[in-house]
């Protein structure tokens, strides 16, 4: 008797839930199952040479040469490689430093699940010299704006070279370099919210934009969303200026300089305003300054504030340092 009850309980249960048409049998065995229905996360692309670029996804995917194709370009894609959780991709032609490209492409997971994307890829730059912030302003005037001076250190070109206000993955400005044949020693200098005056030799327009006053983050990229060459934070404020943004008083600058102590360019850690350079004496041409031939220590060491009137955009920076 008993058995003849749980039989035709099992076969009540069977019928209720084949006749239940607001959600699929096949949904129901993925849920009891727990089979995977979530797509593919696209997380980064990287040129990893002149002709290749890696796209990283959060699992494993599979896909074909068939999957990909390039948009509004004549680049011709020759090879697809799926491994593991890393899709590589050939182009028949090398990629132009400095220039965008849209690559669409769809892929799958191992239960199915697809994603289809459309991408932008930055040519790699081979030819990038070794190069770093050598000195900034902030509070810039009319006579004097908003600048960031950067030294080559070695011959190259700057093709793609990227400079963000703020960081890669966050920012306020993003200035993509064009090709410019720089040699060592060679000073390049970006101007922000006016035109150039056209002083120094490579003197460019940036945007309108300006470099907020007493607190950010510059950074410096070897292209867009690339590998962080170099990078500062500076700062007026203390970890007990604020209870909700760690001291540094906006949501945004808090983000920027977590972002800058994941990259771990800039120490000691954690980051901290106290970390910072210290910005309160800055202003218009008491510009933030490294010595001239310094060792790069990452850190807020490496920077000083000269006195007035000692601003040196497109020259070798002035060693004095401004005693308040």
């Amino acid at each position: 008797m008993k058995h003849t009850v749980k039989v035709s309980l099992l076969l009540v249960l069977i019928c209720g839930t084949c006749s239940c048409e607001a959600q699929p049998q096949r949904e129901l065995f993925n849920v009891f199952l727990g089979t995977d229905h979530h797509s593919p996360v696209l997380l980064e692309t990287n040129a990893i040479d002149t002709h290749t670029v890696n796209y990283h996804f959060d699992e494993m995917v599979f896909c074909s040469t068939e999957d990909f194709s390039c948009e509004g370009s004549t680049q011709e894609i020759i090879a697809v490689h799926p491994y593991e959780d890393t899709v590589t991709i050939t182009f028949r032609r090398p990629l132009v430093p400095g220039k965008r490209i849209s690559v669409s492409g769809t892929v799958a997971d191992r239960m199915g699940n697809t994603l289809s994307f459309t991408r932008g890829v930055w040519g790699c730059n081979p030819e990038l010299p070794e190069i770093r912030i050598n000195e900034f302003s902030t509070k810039g005037s009319a006579s004097n704006p908003d600048r960031i001076e950067l030294i080559a250190l070695s011959d190259g070109n700057l093709a793609g070279l990227t400079c963000y206000i703020g960081m890669p993955q966050n920012f306020d400005t993003e200035f993509v370099f064009p090709a410019i044949d720089v040699q060592d020693g060679d000073f390049v200098v970006l101007t922000y919210a006016q035109e150039p005056s056209g002083e120094c030799l490579y003197d460019l327009y940036a945007g309108e934009v300006g470099i907020g006053a007493n607190n950010g983050v510059i950074s410096l990229c070897d292209r867009p969303e690339g590998t962080i060459i170099d990078a500062v934070l500076y700062s007026n404020r203390t970890s007990e200026s604020d209870e909700n943004y760690d001291g540094f008083g906006t949501r945004k600058v808090q983000r920027w300089a977590q972002l800058l102590e994941a990259s771990g360019q800039w120490l000691p850690l954690p980051t901290t305003p106290e970390s910072a350079v210290e910005s309160t004496s800055h202003t218009a041409t008491r510009t933030f300054c490294r010595m001239n031939e310094s060792a790069d220590t990452d850190s807020k060491s490496d920077w000083h504030i000269v006195p007035t009137r000692n601003d040196s955009f497109g020259e070798a920076n002035s060693e004095e340092i401004y005693v308040p």
